[in-house]
């Protein structure tokens, strides 16, 4: 995470204005709990900065933008334009001393980059415990993503990085830039033609499984409405409105439930096999005329049902 504190580098050092040097300590961050000009919050004890500075003895990068956070994770370059040698806790905040190297002294020169940003790491009640680097900003306090990350967790993402750039056959030195390249590059790696044979082909299949799957289910409805008829649970006349219930597999299946459910409604007439002596005329005996009473049907729906001759 990074506080921002709006120091004017020369303003620092007014004689270093005139003879074009970097002035040799800096103002790094305040003292105690701060908000920066874009709202995050710290809380900066400089002792325990110096401390961990002095454990490491590790001098601290000046590079300029925050290149050490932003650009290093993804293997490109981020040189340092001075290094901070020495850490200082004074009562208004924490001091650096810095050995400014050339590119350094000619940013201060042309006055492009005037202020000091430092990148610290911070624990979860906002309290610095590490001054990762600082940077050369043109305008302190904005909003920088990659170095508002609390943990600065460069190893992980350069980690995540190169294991990418392996997936893609790239050495592991390779910049974001390249992953990137070669992941477009792979939607240009299909043989158009490949591709759309694929697809007809998983769409022939598709329809295939479907009439197969159709094929089946009019089987089993066959059988079901043959078996019905036979135990005079529905007539021939209902065949057709309980064949388009069948449609869909739920409808099958609850067609197979209510006829399940169903007694013998039909009594057996004696006419099932029985050769009418006139094809075109059959008379009603007594017995039938019973059997449609009780069912309430007329005696056109008993002969077509009974596949006898229309009345004449």
């Amino acid at each position: 995470m990074t506080s921002v504190t709006a120091i004017d580098v020369f303003a620092a050092d007014a004689k270093a204005a005139d003879a074009k040097t970097g002035p040799e300590w800096i103002k790094l961050t305040p003292r105690g709990a701060f908000t920066s000009r874009d709202g995050r919050s710290f809380i900066v004890e400089p002792e325990l900065l110096v401390e961990r500075f002095n454990a490491d003895k590790v001098a601290v990068p000046l590079d300029l933008d925050h290149a050490t956070v932003k650009k290093a994770m993804f293997g490109e370059a981020a040189p340092a334009v001075a290094w901070i040698e020495e850490l200082q806790a004074r009562p208004e905040g924490l001091y650096g001393r810095v050995n400014w190297l050339q590119p350094g002294l000619d940013v201060l020169t042309a006055r492009s980059h005037r202020y000091i940003s430092p990148s610290l790491k911070t624990d979860e009640t906002g309290k610095a415990v590490w001054l990762h680097s600082a940077a050369l900003v043109a305008a302190p306090g904005i909003s920088m993503p990659a170095v508002a990350s609390a943990d600065l967790n460069v190893k992980k993402e350069t980690t995540m990085l190169k294991a990418i750039a392996r997936a893609l056959n790239l050495t592991p030195e390779a910049s974001e830039a390249a992953c990137l390249s070669a992941i477009g590059d792979l939607g240009k790696r299909v043989d158009p033609k490949v591709h759309e044979q694929t697809l007809a082909t998983l769409s022939a299949t598709t329809t295939e499984l479907n009439m197969l799957k159709a094929a089946q289910r009019k089987e089993k409805v066959d059988t079901l409405l043959e078996g019905a008829l036979t135990a005079k649970k529905i007539s021939p006349a209902q065949r057709e409105s309980y064949e388009a219930l069948c449609a869909t597999d739920d409808g099958l299946a609850q067609v197979t439930k209510l006829i399940e459910t169903l007694g013998a409604g039909l009594q057996a007439s004696g006419l099932d096999k029985k050769t009418p002596p006139d094809a075109t005329v059959y008379t009603l005996s007594a017995e039938d005329r019973d059997i449609m009473k009780q069912l309430g049907v007329t005696e056109e729906e008993f002969r077509k049902a009974n596949g006898l001759p229309a009345a004449a």
